[in-house]
Order: structure tokens, then C-alpha cells, then sequence
């Protein structure tokens, strides 16, 4: 099995937006993701996972508040399918950044 592991990130805006899609043939293990408030005030933010298998978005944290020029972390594992994909938006455009941290394996099949 090939294995490449990435890095991406994203500078979220008021709007939803896809930090990062698993891509065709690959299954993806997120391993953390960074969120950071690079203000000195303090904001809110929300991320969620699209299961691209029933076309719903899910959870994974809601109008967070980030303490100015402070860091969290997420350290649980998600486990993503090809098309799968992690969102997220901010209270403040450009205040908040999102760093995923994956490993992606190459599969012969889609599901």
C-alpha cells in the first residue's frame, strides 16, 4: 500500500469553506488539525466532515471561541473516503487558520 502523508491548511472566512478533500483512490487518516487565532481579539469558529457516501455533513465542532493568538489542537483520528472532506468558517474573515494534518493510502477501489 502507498502511503503520502500532507500537510494543508486554509485561512477560514465567514463562509464555509473545504480546507480538505481526500482525493480519488485514496482513503485519508486525518491525524490532527491545527486551528489557531492569529487576532489579538478573540473569535469563534466551526469545522464539520462531509461524508461524501450519504452526502452529509457532520459536526465536528460549533461556534468554538479561540482566546486571542491562541492554539488548539485536535488530536483524534478521522478516517476519510475518497471525496470525503473537512470544512470550516470563522466569525471574522482571515482571523482564523486551519492546519490537517493526513496520511493518505492509495486504494484500488472506491469504497
Amino acid at each position: 500500500m502507498t502511503t503520502k502523508n500532507r500537510t494543508v491548511a486554509a485561512v477560514l472566512t465567514t463562509s464555509n469553506q473545504d480546507i480538505y478533500t481526500a482525493p480519488p483512490t485514496f482513503r485519508a487518516a486525518v491525524d490532527s488539525i491545527f486551528v489557531t487565532n492569529v487576532t489579538s481579539s478573540a473569535v469563534t469558529f466551526s469545522l464539520d466532515w462531509y461524508s461524501h457516501t450519504n452526502t452529509t455533513y457532520y459536526t465536528i465542532a460549533e461556534s468554538v471561541r479561540l482566546e486571542p493568538n491562541s492554539l488548539l489542537q485536535i488530536t483524534n483520528a478521522f478516517y476519510l473516503l475518497h471525496d470525503d472532506k473537512i470544512r470550516g468558517l470563522c466569525s471574522v474573515n482571515s482571523a482564523v487558520e486551519v492546519s490537517v494534518r493526513v496520511s493518505e493510502q492509495f486504494t484500488t477501489s472506491n469504497i
